[in-house]
């Protein structure tokens, strides 16, 4: 520290000793520290969360985990072209066919007309 410096602190204590606000100078210089040192502080946050989202992001396409994803998308595509499917109503339907509103010659109604619908 150099004398300026000394007197500078030494005049700055005796003002708060006495009562005095200190000067506006001396205000402003301490905000600004502040502020330089948060700003500070959100680059090394910010750069922290980069680091992890890129560490995130590298072992999330790591090529191991791609290939076993690749053999289960091969293994499905295996099965469906492997495999048929039909319609359980195809299949179960009679040999017979007839036409269910012809058979059966009244409908049955849900409610009594009475009383209105369901809905």
């Amino acid at each position: 520290m150099n004398e300026d410096q000394v007197q500078k602190g030494l005049q700055d204590a005796f003002q708060l000793a006495e009562g005095k606000p200190p000067s506006f100078y001396s205000v402003w210089a301490a905000a600004e520290a502040r502020h330089r040192r948060s700003r500070r502080r959100l680059r090394v946050i910010n750069g922290l969360v980069a680091a992890v989202a890129v560490i995130g992001i590298t072992v999330g396409l790591w090529p191991g985990q791609q290939a076993d994803l690749t053999d289960e998308f091969l293994i499905a595509d295996a099965l469906m072209n492997s495999t048929s499917w039909t319609a359980p109503s195809d299949a179960l339907m009679p040999e017979h066919q007839f036409d269910i509103y012809q058979e059966i010659h009244f409908l049955i109604e849900s409610t009594n007309s009475e009383e209105g619908s369901l809905l």
